[in-house]
């Protein structure tokens, strides 16, 4: 089935409110040798497919989005259905691009054409920003949000998520890569939306990953995401791949923040 890209979606991603996100954008493998240029936001830059250990990491066994049509839709395929957004703090005097809550008369989410591409590929999910004073600013997609209604995903058949990313020069290298379940996501039904610690909601389970100016491929296993453990006792005790809701990343707030993020996907 063909991605489909409805502005009206834009509505759905008012329900991410609820979730602690002040304004909120536009809801609506194998990979090749390091050799090549990228950009984030258009600037160059080399490829690596390997940790700084030297470990080849791992082939993309299931593409959620190689961002390729340009479009603000995930691939439909997998059983998955979602779009990209941004979301950010709401601090008045901040600015984001792709700017969150945009309106009903704007575009949604856009991504970014790489100037000169990454290999073979000529288009990225990015943003860019500064000024956030409170909790920072984010992008991220819903993997099974039918009709502006958020649903859980299972993804229990791999091993974890994997995808190239980069800043660039100069700007901030911390992202937190945040995956929603069961327990975490208000949908679940198991945090309290509404509440105070310990019950409340959006203790995601995370990795925070150091960024280069240069395209990288990073893997994160399912079972090495943390919490924050300052919401609900979550159900289980590392993140419920059967019950998955969001994948997002998250900027620290008082930063000058450029990224990208191209080619995500599951891997086994």
């Amino acid at each position: 089935m063909a991605k489909r890209k409805r502005a009206e979606w834009l509505r759905a991603a008012w329900a991410l409110a609820a979730s602690g996100c002040t304004t909120i954008a536009g809801l609506d493998g194998d990979y090749h040798p390091p050799e090549g240029q990228g950009g984030a936001s258009g600037s160059t830059g080399s490829l690596s497919s390997t940790s700084g250990g030297g470990e080849v990491l791992p082939a993309v066994a299931d593409m959620i989005d190689d961002m390729e049509d340009g479009d603000n839709a995930i691939n439909d395929a997998g059983g998955r259905e979602g779009y990209w957004y941004s979301f950010n703090d709401g601090t008045e005097t901040a600015m984001q691009t792709p700017p969150a809550a945009p309106g009903e008369e704007a575009e949604p989410f856009t991504m970014t054409t790489l100037d000169p591409a990454r290999l073979q590929s000529t288009t990225a999910a990015c943003t860019q920003g500064s000024g956030f004073t409170a909790w920072g600013a984010a992008i991220g997609f819903d993997l099974n949000n039918p009709y502006g209604v958020k649903m859980p995903y299972d993804g229990s058949a791999h091993r974890g998520i994997t995808f190239w990313a980069r800043i660039a020069a100069g700007t901030a290298d911390r992202v937190k890569v945040m995956i929603s379940d069961g327990s975490t996501a208000p949908e679940g039904g198991h945090c309290d939306p509404d509440g105070i610690e310990p019950e409340m909601c959006n203790d995601n389970w995370a990795d925070t990953l150091t960024l280069s100016d240069r395209w990288e491929q990073h893997a994160i296993a399912f079972e090495d995401l943390v919490q924050g453990q300052w919401g609900a006792e979550p159900l289980t005790p590392t993140l419920d791949a059967t019950a998955m809701y969001s994948v997002q990343l998250l900027v620290d707030p008082s930063v000058d923040f450029d990224f990208c993020i191209d080619d995500i996907g599951f891997y086994d």
